[in-house]
């Protein structure tokens, strides 16, 4: 099973035994970060990096941690799995990639069917490089932090 599929498994069994989105908004609020990788952000965005975050996670946990640490503005873009919370107020967490309807196509066969960070890395370099062609002496810095299953 699927990494975020069963995180939705998870909600869907947390919701029915009665807690709710803040009750889990609560826990993630409730994760440490370490003061150094907020330091590192926070230098990082200082001195001009355009911070972008991809991850196997979900919006909701990450939108969640990095409000509650006041650095969701540090990142121009967040690439993972979406989620929503449904009619009955149930956090639902869907794939980034719709592997229902068929494979994402990398080939490698080492990613989870969810997310191919490889081709999303890739689709994200493309879409930067055409944005920053004009830009003569832009530094370009690509940094990956807890990347590892799954990377192609």
């Amino acid at each position: 099973m699927p990494w975020n599929t069963l995180i939705d498994t998870v909600m869907g069994e947390l919701h029915a035994r009665g807690k709710t989105l803040h009750d889990v908004a609560e826990v993630l609020r409730a994760a440490p970060i370490d003061p150094h990788v907020v330091a590192a952000i926070k230098a990082a965005y200082g001195l001009g990096c355009d911070l972008r975050i991809l991850s196997d996670a979900n919006r909701f946990f990450i939108e969640t941690i990095l409000d509650h640490h006041g650095l969701r503005g540090y990142f121009s873009e967040i690439k993972t799995n979406p989620s929503r919370v449904d009619a009955d107020g149930r956090l639902r967490i869907a794939p980034h990639h719709d592997f229902h309807a068929g494979p994402h196509g990398c080939g490698l066969g080492t990613c989870p069917p969810n997310m191919c960070k490889g081709q999303v890395l890739d689709r994200t370099r493309v879409g930067i490089s055409s944005n920053t062609l004009s830009a003569v002496a832009r530094k370009t810095l690509s940094a990956a932090a807890g990347l590892g299953v799954g990377v192609c």
